[in-house]
């Protein structure tokens, strides 16, 4: 089975294209959708839909509504979804993105048939209303290695499907001064976990204009201060800094 894990705050106008996205997806699930103290109707939304169209559940689907007490970040929130997992894979989801149908069963085959502990996927690029912007994100490497992450990061956490076990050994952290699934990929691959990847666009990402990698200087300080806290020295981590600012500008370029 797997765990879907869909962190949500202030999510109220997106949350049903996730929600509807990770439903339709045709393997044995659990979808387990985790309100971070949103401010909004989006933890009203969700319940109100589920009540709605419960018909649309199958005996291969469960789905877990909680809230969290405090606001503890998406990072947080992330791994409080893995801990209650009962999946042997998690695949995240934000609560702004979507999935192509064949997303999780395509990725099923691809990370079995790599004998990989992480399947990452390319992501094609859609506005606010969801209408593609002709736009596609990825990498063609079958395996993304430490020397890939160093020059960028190729990982959209939306895409990531992990065996449970993996993330529960790396948890995410430093969601609010650093880039949280960054961190952790890095870290993974010091220690030589094995990341594949396809690269099929099977997420659609939503470019939302206040989302936080519009901010570039404040998206660039994140990724300096991701490097540090994923051991690399002061000097390095300036080395690395070149190589993040061109292909960022690359993959922007046209957002």
């Amino acid at each position: 089975m797997v765990s879907i894990i869909i962190p949500m705050y202030n999510s109220e106008k997106y949350i049903l294209d996730a929600l509807r996205s990770a439903l339709v997806q045709k393997v044995e699930k659990e979808i387990i959708v985790i309100d971070d103290c949103s401010t909004d109707n989006s933890l009203r939304t969700v319940l109100d839909f589920i009540k709605k169209k419960h018909n649309i559940l199958d005996d291969k689907t469960r789905i877990l509504v909680r809230k969290n007490s405090k606001n503890l970040g998406v990072a947080k929130t992330r791994n409080l979804g893995v801990a209650i997992a009962r999946g042997e894979y998690v695949a995240y989801l934000d609560a702004d993105d979507m999935w192509t149908s064949g997303k999780l069963a395509r990725q099923l085959e691809i990370i079995e048939r790599a004998d990989a502990d992480i399947c990452n996927t390319s992501r094609e690029i859609v506005d606010e209303d969801g209408i593609s912007r002709d736009i596609v994100i990825g990498c063609d490497k079958l395996y993304i290695t430490l020397e890939d992450m160093e020059k960028t990061n190729y990982i959209n956490c939306s895409s990531v499907l992990a065996k449970r076990e993996i993330m529960l050994k790396y948890p995410m952290k430093h969601d609010r001064k650093a880039h949280e699934d960054y961190y952790t990929w890095l870290m993974m691959l010091k220690d030589g976990v094995k990341i594949c990847n396809t690269n099929e666009p099977l997420l659609r990402y939503r470019d939302v204009r206040d989302g936080k990698s519009h901010n570039k200087l404040k998206a660039a300080a994140m990724t300096f201060k991701t490097y540090k806290y994923a051991g690399y020295g002061i000097v390095k981590a300036i080395s690395m800094m070149p190589s993040y600012i061109i292909r960022g500008v690359k993959k922007h370029k046209n957002l």
